[in-house]
């Protein structure tokens, strides 16, 4: 028995894998995602768990070199997107990507910033990075996604308040614009602020 769910997640991360982990335990095991979709096939109640990594800003050769990697050592993953991207056509840029990471393409790493990455229960710790540089590193790589998507949003809020052209649109949707534009601030910025709070973050600061 199929059971499908539709979900956006401000916190990318956290939040998303809490709520995998939630599914898990209710029986249901993730078959497939979408953009905004998830589906899931019966389970045994906590039978599965799942971890959520952010790749989006490496290379997509890179990215499949790990996933690779990860399915190598028994795991289970699937790919998932973000939508934190500013595209021409198919080509993608992402200016928070490390080198080539900062151009997508389709068939790529196009809408492939995440990777839900899924293993049995077995009663062992499932921890994907157990380095305090390495952590650090994933850290900063979402804070970035974030802080790119917080600048954009502090951009088009500017613009409604500053630039003479934006009078011309009628006073009710430049409200509306400026309304969500404040509350997409809101939303992105409360998970942006507890990545940058995150012990590992800091931990590795106090160490270097």
């Amino acid at each position: 028995m199929k059971k499908k769910a539709f979900r956006y997640f401000f916190d990318f991360i956290n939040g998303q894998e809490r709520w995998l982990n939630r599914m898990a335990e209710k029986g249901c095991r993730l078959k497939k995602c979408g953009s905004l979709s998830y589906t899931f096939e019966r389970s045994a109640p906590g039978e599965y768990e799942y971890r959520v990594e952010f790749v989006g800003e490496e290379s997509a050769p890179k990215a499949k070199r790990y996933r690779s990697f990860l399915e190598e050592m028994g795991y289970r993953t699937l790919t998932k997107n973000i939508n934190l991207n500013y595209a021409f056509g198919k080509i993608r840029w992402r200016p928070w990507g490390k080198g080539w990471g900062q151009v997508a393409a389709s068939p790529g790493s196009y809408n492939r910033e995440l990777l839900i990455v899924e293993k049995k229960r077995d009663g062992k710790p499932f921890e994907l990075h157990t380095d305090l540089r390495d952590r650090f590193s994933r850290c900063r790589a979402v804070c970035k996604g974030y802080a790119w998507a917080l600048l954009s949003l502090l951009a088009i809020l500017a613009c409604t308040l500053f630039i003479p052209g934006a009078a011309s649109v009628p006073g009710f949707w430049l409200w509306v614009i400026r309304a969500a534009a404040v509350l997409l601030l809101m939303l992105y910025g409360i998970p942006a602020a507890a990545y940058y709070k995150n012990p590992n973050s800091q931990a590795f600061k106090q160490n270097m």
